[in-house]
């Protein structure tokens, strides 16, 4: 099973479109599963019509609270924590403000009396659920949590265990924005890097973050520029980069109102035909052609590097 995923340094890029169509369009061939890692925001199963979901929670790191039968009101606490997420109510006792609280657990080393307990929070779900195009998973992070790159690896392992049931040819991940731990736990090992940019200065230095990861995860990038009419002067800008990097430009998609009702049908159950209708969805199509002929080399290559040697490992010394 190959993994491709899909990031773009910034959010806006058009990142999670592009994905949902690939998506539509790999389904036309192969068996599909998606992962949705942007569990910040997680719009995806949205785009793909998502159904049958379950979900299983998130485990949080530890949150402390005060039993206020055993609190001294010494004030301790207060002046161990360094996140002001300990305040004292109208009745005079103290209380922790759980979305403040970091979890250190000064204030429980601090107290004497043993008033502050720890207790275990939920950050999130990690949910799957059956989409348009074949299994989705997906994460919901709480408001106000953290660990969203272990949600995000939480994730890939629930989207990697689908594709094994329904032995998937291909896994196509919806990475999240920025060059944070949670994009670092999307991309990681995948097979091929599809940058996601639009014709903006932002767009351009953003996609030269995305880059300086990618070289150090060692994965191979290729270039998707979207919404490419919007400004000739930054279109050429992100072709310059290309070239200058070696990157390969799959594709120049135009803005094009019509590619979000396209989307909205396949969701709907309209068929991949509806793409050629658009000349957005054409320069789609044309970019998962190229991306999915690239894949297809690729293995045969590693076929004949398996056969190669295997034949080597079955000669005998003469």
């Amino acid at each position: 099973m190959k993994t491709v995923a899909f990031a773009s340094g910034k959010g806006g890029t058009g990142k999670t479109t592009m994905t949902a169509l690939f998506a539509h369009l790999a389904a036309r061939e192969l068996s599909v599963a998606v992962a949705d890692a942007d569990v910040e925001a997680s719009n995806l199963p949205l785009a793909l019509h998502v159904e049958n979901i379950a979900c299983e929670s998130f485990a949080g790191g530890s949150k402390y609270t005060i039993r206020p039968e055993e609190c001294a009101s010494c004030g301790l606490c207060v002046a161990a924590c360094r996140f002001d997420a300990i305040e004292r109510d109208g009745s005079g006792s103290y209380r922790v403000d759980g979305f403040a609280c970091e979890g250190c657990g000064a204030c429980a080393y601090a107290c004497p009396y043993g008033a502050v307990a720890a207790e275990p929070s939920t950050a999130g779900e990690a949910c799957s659920g059956d989409g348009a195009v074949g299994p989705v998973a997906f994460g919901q992070l709480g408001p106000g949590q953290d660990l969203s790159g272990k949600l995000v690896t939480e994730v890939r392992r629930l989207a990697v265990d689908a594709a094994s049931r329904h032995t998937a040819d291909v896994l196509l991940i919806d990475g999240p924005p920025g060059i944070g731990c949670p994009l670092i736990a999307a991309v990681s090992s995948v097979d091929i890097l599809v940058a996601v940019t639009e014709p903006t200065v932002s767009g351009a230095h953003d996609l030269e973050r995305l880059l300086a990861i990618a070289g150090r995860l060692k994965v191979p990038v290729r270039v998707v520029l979207n919404k490419s009419d919007l400004s000739d002067e930054g279109a050429e800008r992100i072709r310059s980069l290309c070239i200058s990097r070696g990157l390969p430009l799959l594709a120049e998609v135009p803005f094009e109102p019509a590619l979000a009702a396209l989307l909205a049908g396949l969701a709907e159950g309209g068929t991949s035909a509806s793409f050629e209708q658009t000349r957005a969805g054409v320069a789609v199509a044309a970019a998962w052609r190229a991306l999915a002929g690239e894949l297809r080399r690729e293995d045969r290559v590693r076929s004949d590097l398996r056969l190669t040697e295997r034949a080597l490992s079955h000669r005998r010394p003469t």
